[in-house]
């Protein structure tokens, strides 16, 4: 009996850990379907998350290092720009005392302001190009009467053109934002024409990032054209701490298709260097004819004693 009953106590225990083994089988199979991937997909998470914040860390790492190289090169080009200025100073300076002296006959040499209207144009960086070969400043009266593209090439932006002038050391003057000088237009009145000019203004300094305001201003078609609002125009430049200036020799490349051409250019400049010791050249950004002329001039103009610098608001052809 004795061994009967420890066996039935035998059996009895088996059942508990049966049963305990039944549990923990359960609580093994929960696990794995419920707590295991849910475990998974958090550790996963965690692993993708570390794996995140690492790359953030680098990247921030690389942005504050990009941050710094940046503002190096920023404040060396604030320096070489200061510089820049400086030099620019000092040429205008020396320009302004020549063109005294030439006035006062006190100086053989001779001055040429090369003026271009109506830009910008793609062919401008032609125009860029050849005084660069020839070592020529040039001042650009620009607008924005087309928009901002280029008529000569509409797939790019005026604002482009804006920054390749300022690098090449060329003036840029201020020829009104809508260049409407027709009935109703920017004559109509001198708040009008100022209207024009502040927009212009205001596109230049963007397309130039800041870094450039005009402060000389050209009439579209010329002071003449004003008529009874000149006066109060004028008045009104003067206020804003604006110049002006005209020409003093048509080239006329804007005569007409049946007149312009190349060597009427030529010709009239040559006729013009006959007698002006400072001359302010009238061309158009847009003519193929000034353009096509522009080698001879210069090199004829050369040969006669002329340096070709850019209007500056101290010259004594920009009215004030």
């Amino acid at each position: 009996m004795a061994e009967d009953k420890g066996s039935a106590r035998g059996i009895r225990i088996s059942d508990t850990m049966l049963k305990a083994m039944a549990v923990l089988i359960v609580i093994t199979l929960i696990a794995a379907v419920f707590v295991v991937p849910k475990y998974g997909k958090v550790f996963k998470a965690y692993v993708a998350a570390r794996s995140e914040y690492k790359a953030a860390q680098a990247g921030y790492g690389a942005a504050e290092q990009k941050n710094a190289d940046l503002s190096q090169t920023l404040e060396e080009m604030e320096s070489m720009k200061a510089e820049s200025d400086r030099l620019s100073a000092e040429v205008f300076k020396l320009a302004a005392r020549t063109e005294k002296e030439i006035q006062e006959g006190t100086s053989t040499k001779k001055i040429c302001y090369i003026t271009l209207d109506d830009g910008p144009y793609n062919r401008g960086k032609e125009f860029l190009d050849l005084f660069n070969k020839y070592g020529v400043k040039a001042t650009f009266f620009l607008t924005t009467a087309n928009g901002d593209k280029l008529p000569d090439q509409a797939d790019l932006s005026a604002k482009s053109m804006y920054p390749e002038y300022i690098k090449f050391g060329h003036t840029i003057g201020n020829h009104t934002y809508s260049h409407d000088y027709g009935q109703g237009g920017i004559y109509s009145s001198a708040e009008a024409f100022m209207n024009s000019v502040n927009n212009q203004q205001k596109f230049t300094e963007e397309a130039t990032g800041g870094a450039y305001t005009p402060k000389i201003v050209r009439f579209p078609g010329g002071s003449g054209e004003a008529g009874a609002t000149a006066d109060d125009i004028k008045d009104a430049l003067r206020k804003a701490g604006l110049g002006w200036v005209d020409w003093t020799v048509d080239s006329g490349d804007s005569w007409g298709s049946d007149r312009a051409s190349a060597e009427l250019i030529k010709s009239n400049i040559r006729e013009a260097a006959k007698d002006q010791k400072i001359m302010v050249i009238l061309c158009h950004e847009w003519s193929k004819d000034s353009l096509e002329a522009m080698p001879s001039i210069i090199r004829y103009l050369d040969k006669k004693g002329y340096i070709f610098l850019p209007l500056f608001p101290e010259s004594v052809m920009v009215q004030k």
